[in-house]
């Protein structure tokens, strides 16, 4: 098969790593244009909670699918998919390279292997069966069933994808044929993965350091507008520094115990970023805050890697 003809960038990584600053770099030396890849920097009005990259950070550099959304709407994996595959289109028709950016590691994915998405769910009961099961017997078990019946599908889903490994499983109810049997969509694109990390304990101290200075930003300000127009129970105000304010805004929570579970809910999704990057994505990975000099070995990877033919 030959490799599809457009070629994109994917900027990944937990919270505080410097994604956006690699972003712009890498656009600036690549005729580059960056893409957003975050669920939650797609709403309007949520800047600081999600750390979204300012008009001066960007340094001219065209940043899109930023803003694009009322907090008030409902957002998917489908539609982001929908949308990145259109914006890369666009900037590669203007020759210049796509660069995502972002954690949300699902919705990268979606994009880089074109995961057919929005069809018809399976019934909820092979779903919720399959779900019990798992809360029971724990995920190696799982994953032991889809071998069992499935070895090539095992083979390539991890144990920790519980997701993919009970859609694996509920294809094989819904159809009578294997999950590895399926027709499997082509790559739309071919993609080069750059994976941001550091050392664990100095990923904490920048997360809460950044947790520190969000709200000294204004986040609590930031919220209470949000509530205003926006359900507590929108998706958006489902974001990591938002939930959490809610219960304070609402006199119900001290502030300092809501910023503190702020800071632990971050650290502990930063976690959940890294191990779905590792298991689930080819990718090359660097640590810019204890090496920023590496910046220029990237740039050079991704150079030799668009001379590829």
């Amino acid at each position: 098969m030959d490799k599809p003809a457009k070629r994109i960038v994917m900027i990944v990584g937990p919270t505080a790593v410097g994604k956006s600053d690699l972003g712009v770099y890498l656009a600036q030396q690549l005729h580059g244009e960056v893409i957003n890849g975050d669920a939650y920097q797609i709403y309007r009005h949520m800047d600081i909670g999600t750390a979204k990259i300012t008009p001066e950070e960007m340094q001219g550099v065209p940043h899109h699918l930023l803003d694009i959304a009322d907090p008030t709407v409902a957002y998917s994996v489908a539609k982001f998919k929908k949308a990145a595959t259109a914006m890369i289109d666009t900037v590669a028709d203007r020759q210049q390279l796509p660069i995502l950016v972002g954690g949300t590691g699902f919705y990268l994915n979606s994009l880089r292997l074109n995961l057919p998405l929005g069809g018809k769910a399976p019934p909820t009961a092979i779903r919720q069966r399959w779900q019990v099961a798992l809360a029971t017997n724990g995920q190696s078990w799982l994953w032991q069933q889809l071998a069992q019946r499935d070895p090539d599908a095992a083979q390539q889903i991890a144990p920790a994808n519980t997701r993919r490994v009970i859609r694996a499983l509920e294809v094989g109810e819904l159809t009578g044929r294997r999950f590895s049997d399926q027709p499997q969509p082509e790559p739309l694109f071919s993609t080069l993965v750059i994976g941001l990390t550091t050392d664990r304990a100095v990923l904490y101290d920048r997360i809460n350091a950044r947790v520190d200075a969000m709200m000294q930003a204004g986040l609590l300000a930031e919220v209470e507008q949000l509530l205003k127009t926006v359900p507590a129970d929108a998706q958006a105000m489902q974001a990591i520094g938002y939930k959490e304010l809610v219960p304070y805004l609402h006199s119900q929570a001290e502030l300092a115990n809501c910023v503190a579970l702020i800071k632990q809910h971050s650290r502990h999704f930063a976690k959940r970023q890294l191990t779905y990057f590792r298991n689930q994505m080819p990718t090359h990975w660097f640590d810019l805050v204890a090496h920023p000099e590496d910046k220029n070995a990237i740039v050079t990877l991704v150079q030799h890697w668009l001379k590829q033919r």
